[in-house]
């Protein structure tokens, strides 16, 4: 085989595996819902920074043979190429636990969020206007992953954990739009909400 055969065949295995890392890794038959919001469809502001903010109910089916825990994680995007912002991370799910209801107490563990310094849900509350979209992830895992403190449990301390002991996942694509709230006397409601820094990861993107 010619050198420009192998540069080629090199460079559409090196774009197949950049591919592969970005795209998302949905498993066929494992499926993630909630009773309040359809797939793409507007949160009700209950379960936002707009309401009373709590978590939403969520249920999920379809997870492998071998499953042995759940981690939940909810991230949101700000721009395009921004790194995640994290805002509710849930670990430590028991297998035989397949559905989370609203405001959940006493499920899995709750790690960080990247609003405050609360190991809690924190909801939307964006300060720009415009439809801005939020994920629901469900890991269905092999094992629990390995035990952490709390107060490091972010989202991507906590995908390091999972990886290799993730045997699928599935995901709920949400949006909230702010803008009828957005210059409507609530900016002082909005920068309560300021982001703050993951004590453990000095990256983590200042902006909500």
């Amino acid at each position: 085989m010619k050198p420009f055969v192998f540069f080629v065949f090199g460079l559409f295995l090196i774009r197949t595996e950049a591919a592969e890392s970005v795209a998302p890794k949905v498993t066929p038959g494992f499926v993630l819902k909630s009773s309040v919001v359809a797939e793409g469809a507007a949160i009700p502001v209950e379960f936002t920074g707009d309401g009373a903010g709590i978590s939403p109910p969520i249920e999920w089916r379809g997870a492998p043979a071998g499953t042995r825990s759940y981690v939940v994680i909810m991230h949101h995007f700000p721009h395009e190429g921004d790194p995640a912002r994290w805002y509710w991370t849930l670990y430590n799910i028991p297998a035989n636990v397949t559905s989370l209801p609203k405001g959940v107490k006493g499920v899995g563990i709750n790690g960080t969020n990247c609003v405050n310094s609360d190991l809690a849900y924190a909801p939307p509350h964006s300060k720009g206007p415009g439809v801005k979209k939020y994920t629901i992830t469900v890991y269905a895992l092999s094992v629990a992953p390995k035990t952490m403190p709390a107060k490091q449990a972010n989202r991507d301390t906590l995908l390091a954990a999972i990886k290799g002991i993730t045997l699928a996942q599935a995901e709920l694509n949400f949006t909230y739009d702010r803008t009828g709230v957005v210059g409507a006397g609530s900016s002082a409601e909005a920068g309560s909400a300021k982001p703050r820094r993951d004590s453990t990861k000095s990256s983590s993107p200042a902006a909500q």
